[in-house]
């Protein structure tokens, strides 16, 4: 997980930034079959397994930040992730425009 205080440190010299929040975003990673069969819980009904990332897993968090990290792969002078929120950032509008496009196209 990147540390906080890093982030604001890269975020605070920025004159316009923009934030993303990756609604859902773990339910957007789907589990392979053995992940599948340890996410399984049951009811009094019946027993049922996640297809995608759920919430409160003991790795979820660290999972979906490699993923962000890894799609935001040379992008880190301009766009920092922590967990599902993303924020773009710049000196210049023209510039904010260009990496928020940049961004959005990853």
């Amino acid at each position: 997980m990147p540390r906080t205080d890093k982030l604001l440190e890269k975020l605070g010299r920025a004159q316009f930034i923009s934030t993303l929040d990756l609604t859902k975003g773990y339910w957007q990673v789907p589990l392979d079959k053995s992940a599948k069969e340890r996410s399984a819980f049951t009811t009094h009904v019946w027993l049922y397994e996640f297809n995608v990332l759920p919430f409160g897993l003991r790795n979820a968090s660290a999972t979906f930040q490699r993923l962000v990290d890894g799609l935001l792969a040379g992008l880190g002078e301009y766009a920092v992730a922590y967990l599902d929120d993303v924020a773009i950032f710049s000196d210049t509008w023209a510039e904010h425009l260009e990496y928020l496009q940049k961004v959005l196209s990853a």
